[in-house]
């Protein structure tokens, strides 16, 4: 009798202790699964932080959007058409960087327009212009002109060149400010000029130097001094970059006429190409 007691209270020993175990997996789940959901929701929170704080365009953007020599049209998904009052024939696509609305660009926009150019800026969905290539491509075809610039901006000029190399455009000339080039472009068959800052804080020299060896030997590389990765264009906040030693007017105007330079060597008929080098 006294054996199987010992026995009974042995096996619930057993039990109790297995009972704890479990309690304590179970304790330790529950609080690694708070743990993974609080972090998560910091993540979104920083996240959707960011979203609200990056890109938006500043109060000195709105004067661009009407001027003499050109009108705007927003489109439905947020696009944005600068028409010249006198086209000089062309196009130009302004793309945008990561998170930046196209309204920050308008100046660039209205200088271009001022010069005849059709300026055209799509706006890619949740504000990524990689999201826009196929639409855009597709919008491109409902302009009258004989052929396309690219301007891209940060993550914009990736998109631009992504654009050209899937898309049969009449491409004439790209302008890339400050685009980092994680792909590599390197046989791509078309003038570019490329615009960097050297207190560009998101894209700073070393990677600067990497992006370079996923371009063509004959890409054209301007440095502006002084200038970092937001003033590019007109808008309030950009996370990880430095601070300017010129101010953004200084720089998008030295950004447009580089470019606009550049871009009128190559005043030539355009003939749909494939863009890669044999």
């Amino acid at each position: 009798m006294v054996t199987v007691i010992n026995q009974l209270v042995r096996c619930s020993q057993q039990c109790y202790c297995r009972t704890l175990e479990i309690a304590q997996t179970i304790y330790m789940v529950r609080k690694l699964t708070l743990l993974f959901l609080g972090m998560l929701l910091f993540g979104m929170l920083t996240l959707l932080a960011w979203y609200q704080i990056d890109g938006i365009p500043i109060e000195e953007s709105k004067i661009f959007l009407s001027g003499n020599g050109y009108s705007l049209t927003e489109e439905d998904d947020g696009g944005l058409v600068f028409l010249p009052d006198n086209s000089n024939g062309y196009g130009i696509v302004i793309m945008h960087g990561a998170l930046i609305l196209p309204q920050s660009y308008a100046k660039s926009a209205a200088f271009f327009a001022q010069k005849g150019y059709t300026v055209y800026l799509p706006n890619g969905p949740a504000r990524m212009s990689i999201a826009v290539i196929d639409r855009t491509a597709e919008r491109l075809k409902g302009f009258s002109v004989d052929g396309w610039f690219f301007i891209g901006h940060s993550m914009g000029g990736m998109s631009n060149l992504e654009l050209i190399s899937r898309h049969d455009i009449k491409a004439q000339a790209v302008a890339l400010w400050a685009t980092a080039m994680p792909r590599n472009y390197s046989d791509l068959d078309i003038p570019i000029v490329f615009i960097w800052g050297d207190t560009d804080g998101l894209l700073p020299a070393e990677r600067f130097r990497r992006s370079k060896l996923n371009l063509p030997d004959d890409v054209e590389y301007i440095t502006l001094e002084g200038a970092n990765h937001k003033n590019f264009a007109m808008y309030s906040h950009q996370f990880f970059d430095k601070e300017a030693r010129i101010d953004w007017m200084e720089q998008i105007d030295f950004a447009n006429e580089v470019t606009a330079t550049f871009f009128a060597k190559y005043f030539l008929p355009a003939l749909p190409q494939d863009n890669i080098r044999q």
